[in-house]
């Protein structure tokens, strides 16, 4: 059938870190997410493994009081105690494990989306940046500079756009058409 359709792509970036280092000691983040139950371990539900969510608390780019408008308050301590783990084992501290955790993720979404641009001819630099997601905010204008795309909207529902709940830890992005 011959239908008017968009071709999107995402790329998810909330995820658990269970193997954080490869063999070679490189920093993985995924592929498995955290889950809304226990999620992350800042949310206090019994979740140990760090994630994004957490990583992104540990430097405060998250307000642990008012996170989804205050409605849930989050575990900066649970957070940093989670981040820790992964920081021992690269021989760091917490902040730079997490500014690690947090460089990993947005250079997995930038080469994503080169990886679905430039396979169709299209370069990613005349476009506009879409964010979409739980944290696309927190990590859409790093994935702009290394894509080198000088525009990035972030719509103010970016969080209830995403594959789950509002307040998963999921950040994708998606490009969009020349603006």
């Amino acid at each position: 059938m011959a239908l008017p359709s968009l071709d999107i792509h995402t790329l998810g970036a909330g995820r658990r870190l269970d193997r954080p280092r490869d063999a070679g000691g490189i920093l993985h983040v995924g592929p498995e997410s955290a889950g809304a139950d226990p999620g992350p371990a800042c949310y206090g539900r019994g979740g140990t493994a760090p994630t994004v969510t957490d990583a992104n608390l540990v430097p405060r780019l998250l307000d642990p009081g008012n996170f989804l408008g205050g409605r849930i308050a989050l575990d900066a301590a649970a957070a940093r105690r989670a981040v820790e783990t992964i920081a021992k084992g690269l021989g760091t501290d917490a902040l730079t494990a997490a500014e690690g955790i947090t460089q990993v993720v947005n250079t997995n979404m930038a080469e994503g989306i080169k990886l679905v641009s430039v396979r169709r001819g299209v370069d990613p630099r005349g476009f506009t940046l879409v964010a979409f997601g739980g944290a696309a905010g927190l990590h859409v204008t790093e994935v702009a500079r290394l894509l080198e795309i000088r525009r990035v909207i972030v719509p103010s529902v970016a969080a209830v756009l995403s594959r789950g709940a509002c307040w998963r830890p999921i950040c994708a992005m998606r490009w969009c058409a020349r603006m």
